[in-house]
C-alpha cells in the first residue's frame, strides 16, 4: 500500500522499507536534573530518513497547493460558500442545496 501510495504522487524515486524500530521518549526527572530514556514498544514503520523525506514532500506539497489556491482565489471561493455562525448554523444568506427541495 505504502508503494501505491507514494506512486500517486509521483515519487517513485522513494523506496518504502520498514524495520521494527525501537522508540524512545525524552522524560523529565525532576530529582536529578537531567533527562533519560524511557522504553517504548517496538513499532514496525519507516526509518526516520524515509519518514522526515515523506513528510517534507507533503509539506512542500501543500504550501504549494496553498499558494496556488490564492492565486486563483479558490480559497477565498471556499470561504464565501460556507459562511457559518459560530454555534455552526448557516447564515441567512447561505442557501445551500437542500434533500427536501428548494427553501421557502
Amino acid at each position: 500500500m505504502d508503494r501505491a501510495v507514494l506512486d500517486a504522487y509521483g515519487w517513485t524515486d522513494i523506496q518504502p522499507r520498514c524495520e521494527f524500530l525501537l522508540d524512545y521518549e525524552e522524560e523529565e526527572d525532576e530529582k536529578n536534573g537531567g533527562g533519560r530514556r524511557r522504553k517504548k514498544p517496538w513499532r514496525y514503520r519507516w526509518p526516520d530518513d524515509i519518514r522526515d523525506e515523506v513528510l517534507a514532500r507533503l509539506l512542500k506539497l501543500n504550501a504549494e497547493r496553498a499558494a496556488e489556491e490564492r492565486r486563483t482565489g479558490a480559497a477565498a471561493a471556499g470561504k464565501a460558500r460556507s459562511k457559518r455562525t459560530r454555534s455552526g448554523k448557516k447564515t441567512a444568506g447561505d442557501s445551500g442545496p437542500s434533500l427536501l427541495g428548494p427553501n421557502p
